[in-house]
Order: C-alpha cells, then structure tokens, then sequence
C-alpha cells in the first residue's frame, strides 16, 4: 500500500483591512490586511491536522508581514471584519459608524 503525506501545506483567511488609524503596526504604508495562516500535516493531499497556526498583518502588496500574537489579532478581528463589510458596500455608512462606536474604536 502506497501512503502519501505530507506537511507544510498552508491555508490563509484574510479578515480585512486595518488602516493606521485603527491599529499600530510596523509596516510601511497606511493599511494592512488582518491574516490568520494555518500550516497542515496532510495525507493523500487533504489537510487533516493543523500543526501551526499564525497570525499576522501584511502590507496591500503582500510583500511584508508582521507577526502577532493571538490577544492582537482577536482585539483587531471584528473590526477588520468590518472593514471588509464597508469597504464591499455591504452596509451603509450609518450601520459601519454605529457598529465601530459599539466596538468602542
């Protein structure tokens, strides 16, 4: 029997934007986009067990990335997610201002 595995394979899930105003970071630039990476042990090419998990901003052109810890992303992760409603024109301006005030940003 043939067993094929391997590891490394990587998924990303892009929450939103962050702009300077919301969120203190280390890159260049004005925004950034909220990421969480999960690397797999995978086994006849589908992904089984997560073995890493990170967290990161990155720079609109994905060239740079920041590292950070869990507690940052979980404080930043509605509001990106917000963000990303707003900036897709799938709320008004009204609810996205009404939403923030709530979030306390």
């Amino acid at each position: 029997m043939i067993f094929i595995f391997d590891w490394g394979y990587r998924t990303n899930k892009n929450y939103g934007p962050l702009s300077r105003n919301d969120a203190a970071f280390e890159i260049d630039g004005e925004m950034v986009w909220l990421i969480r990476e999960i690397t797999w042990f995978r086994a006849f090419f589908v992904p089984l067990i997560p073995t890493k998990t990170s967290y990161f901003f990155q720079d609109l052109n994905l060239d740079n990335r920041e590292i950070i810890n869990f507690e940052t992303f979980k404080e930043f992760k509605d509001l990106a997610v917000l963000n990303a409603l707003a900036m897709d024109d799938k709320i008004t301006d009204e609810e996205y201002d009404e939403r923030r005030e709530k979030m306390g940003f």
